[in-house]
């Protein structure tokens, strides 16, 4: 007998909704990847915020933007205790 044997079957639903939220969780995880190598897109002094060229605060702005998103792909993933 096999751990597999002992689970009883997931509703179809449940495991559309599972893949639903890790391909949520992937995109939370790829959009400041992206942002952040796509250097050419940023690489420029204007506008300025306070003084400061595009090119840092720009960068400086994807820390807290990356926290937020590894946030949200934690809550996306993570498992809820069953009751």
């Amino acid at each position: 007998m096999t751990v597999d044997d002992e689970l009883p079957p997931e509703p179809s639903g449940d495991r559309t909704v599972a893949a639903v939220r890790r391909f949520a969780a992937a995109c939370c995880l790829l959009a400041p990847v992206v942002a952040l190598l796509w250097v050419p897109w940023y690489a420029r002094e204007g506008p300025a915020l306070a003084g400061v060229p595009f090119f840092y605060w720009y960068q400086l702005a994807w820390v807290p933007g990356c926290a937020l998103g590894l946030l949200a792909a934690y809550l996306l993933t993570r498992r809820r205790p069953d009751p």
